[in-house]
């Protein structure tokens, strides 16, 4: 799975702008979801602790675009055809036949030294059982978006503020074809990312923000910014 960004908790976070931004990889990943007991699910994966990216976190299955994947097609259709095999690799789940919709793009700030370019998705999970290697993946769980990020911040759950904002973007709907039938027909959100620390936590802010330009964090204007404070993540959007 990619460094989508960095961990926020890190007490080694660089701020520091640059003017050479390293170039931007190609990745993918995708937002499973199911009705279960009246009510949407999301699947979540754990990545192996040992590992050196996202190491422990709760993810959704992904990884980087292969080259053989679609390759001549799009950007968007590549990553979306590495979604799905990263999903049969990963869950042992073929959604190849599936609807899937676009949700997002993500795009880490010019600071990292890998940077990826990364494609959301969402799909309605086919009824299969999801069976992971307990190598890369040691765990899975199906959760409610919106009971999943209420736990957030927890020293139990590592968790990085792309997969927060996905989940709140979907954590309203209560089946997955109202999920698919919203995002079919909403452009999918650009995320450019920047970072800033605060007095009170750090701050993630994007293109839209009226602080992605002055990098005043209490520059008037609209908001799309998350909050991670010690005792709670906020995320605001706001015109």
């Amino acid at each position: 799975m990619p460094n989508l960004s960095l961990m926020l908790t890190s007490s080694s976070l660089d701020l520091s702008p640059t003017k050479n931004p390293s170039k931007l990889i190609p990745a993918a990943t995708i937002l499973l979801l199911r009705e279960h007991n009246a009510r949407l699910e999301v699947l979540m994966l754990r990545r192996n602790r040992a590992l050196k990216a996202f190491a422990g976190a709760w993810v959704f299955p992904g990884g980087r675009v292969d080259p053989e994947d679609g390759r001549g097609q799009s950007v968007i259709e590549r990553a979306r055809i590495a979604a799905i095999r990263e999903t049969a690799e990963e869950t042992s789940l073929d959604i190849s036949m599936s609807s899937t919709e676009a949700l997002s793009n993500w795009i880490p700030p010019a600071a990292e030294i890998r940077r990826f370019s990364t494609w959301f998705f969402i799909a309605e999970a086919p009824a299969s059982d999801v069976l992971i290697d307990h190598g890369e993946i040691h765990d899975f769980q199906w959760v409610n978006p919106a009971e999943f990020i209420q736990k957030i911040p927890s020293p139990d759950i590592t968790l990085f503020p792309p997969t927060y904002v996905s989940l709140h973007q979907i954590k309203d709907f209560l089946t997955p074809k109202a999920a698919l039938s919203h995002f079919a027909q909403t452009p999918p959100a650009i995320f450019k990312t920047k970072f800033a620390k605060s007095d009170s936590g750090y701050v993630t802010y994007w293109q839209g923000d009226a602080a992605y330009e002055t990098d005043d964090l209490d520059s008037k204007g609209p908001r799309n910014r998350l909050h991670a404070g010690p005792n709670k993540w906020t995320y605001t959007t706001e015109p």
